[in-house]
């Protein structure tokens, strides 16, 4: 199901990074955006680039899966992405018809543990405090909340930068789209 909500969530991000070109999200003057409006507001004014580059931070942690991998995220943009694609996950389990053969695969307790992924796929959720107004500016490493829960640099142009504690990534891996 994760690998199914990262499929698609990368390919509707892929959509609206083309419609949306480089125009900021407010002024685009579309609500059927699939991904950029479920992102935090800081990040509604980047350009097309930043756009595409979220859209293959979908894909990349999709293709972990894809090799047997477990999806760790080695970026903030990548933190996001799987953030939605839990989120996203249920609905495709319950648009699976009973026939199809995902319903055959042997039950465990922990399967759909929702909740249980988040908490052993992500180091923290620092990223989801994008999300509350209470907590303007916390995005900027210079923020004393920042400081003191020593979250770093979130804001959206760093995004793309690789956590010290993990294998970057190829930057030559280009785009799926």
């Amino acid at each position: 199901m994760l690998h199914t909500a990262l499929v698609l969530l990368a390919d509707q991000a892929y959509d609206d990074a083309h419609r949306l070109g480089d125009q900021f999200l407010p002024d685009a003057g579309s609500t059927t955006w699939e991904v950029f409006d479920r992102l935090p507001p800081l990040t509604w004014t980047a350009d097309h680039r930043w756009r595409r580059r979220m859209a293959r931070a979908f894909d990349d942690l999709a293709a972990d899966l894809a090799r047997g991998k477990w999806p760790e995220p080695t970026c903030t943009a990548e933190e996001m992405a799987l953030h939605l694609a839990i989120e996203d996950a249920p609905t495709y389990l319950e648009d699976r018809p009973q026939t199809d053969a995902h319903h055959t695969l042997p039950e465990h307790g922990d399967d759909y543990s929702w909740d249980g992924c988040s908490d052993l796929l992500f180091q923290d959720h620092d990223v989801l405090m994008l999300f509350d107004s209470k907590l303007g500016g916390i995005e900027d490493p210079q923020d004393p909340t920042n400081q003191s829960m020593g979250m770093g640099d979130l804001r959206a142009a760093a995004w793309f930068a690789p956590f010290g504690s993990h294998s970057v990534r190829d930057p030559r891996r280009g785009f799926r789209r």
